[in-house]
């Protein structure tokens, strides 16, 4: 066979690979999920990117906590009162405390009346909650964050035998004191000695629209509380309205 300038150039062309295709352009993530059915998009959306939002959620939850911490550490609690055992068929109704109390004290719009109640029983007993609601009590005590307890007489006299009440007839002011005149309830202390440690607001308004349901119910004045103005301005609020 004569090998001719042109049978070599036909069978060079004919080894020559074919040109490689150009590879496809990579679709952007908004490409992909157009193309997928809603089905698609929601297992595409939760395989790749849970993560993602996890920590989106946990961030918009941070700032959440953190505001608000911020927002109701511009608040001032002017009195907080505690009700123990209360078994009134009707729930306690605490706007009386928190709004016309309020109101009564004049207070600003960020000086807050707060209320709250919880059930404890003595001797044999006494339960879990009752362990916990006085872990509680004692905390708030020792915080300086309560300042009155209304219950009954066990839970008077609890408090009262550790100290816990002011001695009414030794601390009211003269205007106070012929208001408690026969209302006056009495403890024994930690040094067995008896002491007006609260006040029985029996046949109250304050009591009926409350709904506050112990017999008697019995006001005592924690010992440390940093506002015995307003502690007493509800003795006179209650007694004298």
């Amino acid at each position: 066979m004569k090998i001719t300038e042109e049978s070599m150039r036909q069978q060079l062309s004919s080894q020559t690979p074919p040109p490689e295709r150009e590879p496809e352009p990579k679709r952007g993530e908004l490409e992909k999920l157009k193309a997928m059915c809603w089905k698609d998009r929601l297992w595409y959306v939760w395989a790749y990117y849970k993560v993602h939002m996890a920590l989106v959620l946990a961030g918009i939850l941070i700032l959440h906590v953190v505001a608000t911490s911020l927002y109701r550490s511009t608040f001032h609690t002017a009195l907080h009162c505690m009700v123990i055992n209360s078994y009134s068929q009707e729930e306690i109704d605490f706007s009386v405390l928190e709004e016309d109390f309020a109101r009564y004290l004049n207070l600003g719009k960020k000086d807050l009346v707060t209320a709250e109640t919880g059930y404890i029983t003595f001797g044999d007993n006494a339960s879990e909650v009752s362990y916990a609601n006085l872990a509680k009590i004692s905390a708030l005590v020792f915080s300086k964050d309560l300042d009155i307890i209304i219950g009954d007489k066990d839970t008077i006299g609890h408090f009262a035998s550790l100290d816990g009440f002011v001695d009414l007839e030794q601390q009211l002011s003269s205007e106070l004191l012929p208001l408690v005149k026969g209302r006056l309830f009495y403890a024994v202390g930690e040094d067995g000695i008896k002491r007006a440690v609260a006040v029985d607001i029996s046949n109250t308004a304050f009591v009926a629209d409350s709904h506050i349901g112990i017999d008697p119910p019995l006001l005592g004045i924690i010992i440390n509380t940093e506002h015995r103005d307003n502690t007493d301005a509800l003795i006179r609020y209650i007694l004298a309205p």
